[in-house]
This record gives structure tokens, sequence and C-alpha cells, in this order.
């Protein structure tokens, strides 16, 4: 543990980690804990994370109005004295949008939009009052990259991007942290889990290999947890942006400097989609 004043739990001593089960959550979850905070994690089924009973494990499932209704009312002790709220519980469909269940695309705007927004409306009365706290959102480069077959997924964290940094613009002078931090691709079995057809027409096949070797070739999801422990302690809100060089570096430089336009076709190139 590090020493006594330089950890991150001296000023927060506390932190709820949505979707702490894996991927960017786990390692965040594993990453504070060694800063010496209290973290509670969520998980789907908290019954299966018996490997991490260092964990105060949570059952949560974002995915619906009336499950996100229980888990505020059966938590709400939790919420008013929690210090760091990390919302990373999420997932995505992969495919032509005509054919997703309409179950399937409500789904993904209440796990990855409703889910954070009302979670972090849970805990600012309490953060407002303390004159401290943090909210980070774990959004993506989507917000400025959208994704080929992954439009629900695209457009919930392009809305929890613009949700967080609309409460950057209110919030900061209450003394609470907001980081909306845009991940880019890190090598997790999130493209596991992901809902897609089994059988994948000609252009489909073709993004879903492109997806799955950027998965091969991101880095961990420790360097994720890493860069949000750093921004943390710096204790500025912002957007941070997270992942490889090309992503985070080369491809951020055209979205400076490129009209809109030439950057769509370039990414409809990165992803070997045809051109128009």
């Amino acid at each position: 543990m590090p020493a006594h004043g330089t950890s991150l739990s001296s000023r927060y001593p506390s932190a709820l980690v949505t979707g702490a089960s894996s991927g960017i959550g786990h390692a965040l979850a594993q990453a504070l804990l060694r800063e010496g905070l209290i973290v509670y994690g969520t998980s789907r089924q908290p019954a299966s994370r018996k490997p991490h009973p260092e964990i105060n494990w949570l059952s949560f499932d974002g995915s619906s109005p009336a499950r996100i209704d229980e888990f505020i009312k059966g938590n709400g002790k939790l919420l008013s004295s929690v210090d760091i709220l990390i919302n990373s519980a999420g997932s995505s469909t992969f495919g032509d949008l005509a054919t997703f269940p309409e179950e399937a695309l409500s789904g993904q705007f209440h796990l990855l939009l409703e889910a954070p927004a009302r979670l972090t409306r849970a805990v600012l009365p309490a953060m407002r009052g303390r004159g401290q706290g943090a909210v980070v959102n774990i959004t993506s480069l989507a917000a400025g990259f959208p994704l080929p077959y992954m439009a629900a997924y695209t457009a919930g964290k392009c809305g929890l991007s613009g949700f967080t940094q609309s409460l950057i613009l209110t919030e900061s002078h209450h003394g609470i942290t907001l980081l909306d931090f845009q991940a880019g691709d890190f090598r997790t079995a999130f493209n596991d889990h992901m809902s897609r057809r089994s059988s994948l027409p000609q252009d489909e096949a073709t993004v879903w290999n492109r997806v799955e070797r950027h998965l091969r070739e991101a880095p961990p999801p420790e360097k994720a947890a890493a860069d949000i422990v750093r921004a943390l302690r710096r204790g500025r809100s912002g957007i941070i942006r997270s992942g490889g060089f090309f992503q985070t570096r080369v491809a951020v430089l055209g979205l400076r400097l490129l009209p809109r336009r030439i950057l769509l076709q370039l990414i409809r190139r990165y992803y070997g989609l045809p051109r128009k």
C-alpha cells in the first residue's frame, strides 16, 4: 500500500465501480484497492466474484429502468456516502441496425446512458454537500470516431460524453471532479461478450475482423486504470483520452484538423468498408 499521505484514499476513501467484474472496470477496482480505497463493485452475478473477496460486491443490471430503480432505491446510503463513482459497466451489439431486436436497442441505451446518468444524479447532492467528490464516466473515442455496425453503442457513448461535459460546466465550482474518460481499444474480453449474428454478411465480417485485430493489438486495461488514477490525483475535470498511440495521438490529430467528410471516409477505409 502507498505511504500515508500519498495514497488517493487520503482524499477519496471509497469508490463505487460499476462493471467491476471484467475489463477496465476490474482493472480499476484493483488499482483503487492498491491505493487503499474501500471499493464497491457491481456485477450482474456477484456470487461468481468469490475469487475477489476484497471488493464489496453488489448486484446491478442496468439494462432496464426497473432494475436501475431497484439498485438506486436499495443502495441509497452508499450512494450518499461514496466519494468516487465510476460508471464502467457496458456491453455492445454488433451488426446491421435493422436486424437488432427492439429490446436489444433499448437495453443498450439504458445501460450505456440512462444508468450512468441516474447514478450520477444520485451521488451529486451529497458530493455537493461535502464540497468534494469525483465522477468518472467511461465513454469512448467513438464520441469522435463512430464505429460501424455498432450504432447503438456509439450513440450511447456519445450521449454519455456530452452528458459528462455538460456537468463539467456546472459542477466544478461545487468541488466535484468530473472525467469524460474516452477509451480506445483495450485488450479485454469485451468482444467475446458482444451480441452478434453467428453468420455475418461480407461487409460486417470485414469490419468484425478489423475490430478483433485492433483488440488483440491494444494495450491492457491496466493502462486505462493507471490513466484514471493519475487524473483523479490531479483533481481537475476534463476529457481524458486513453488507448494506443495511433488512436489517441494520430487519430485525434485528424479529428482536430480534418473536415468531417474526410474523416468519415478515412474511418470507412480503416475498417475496410467499401467506398461510396
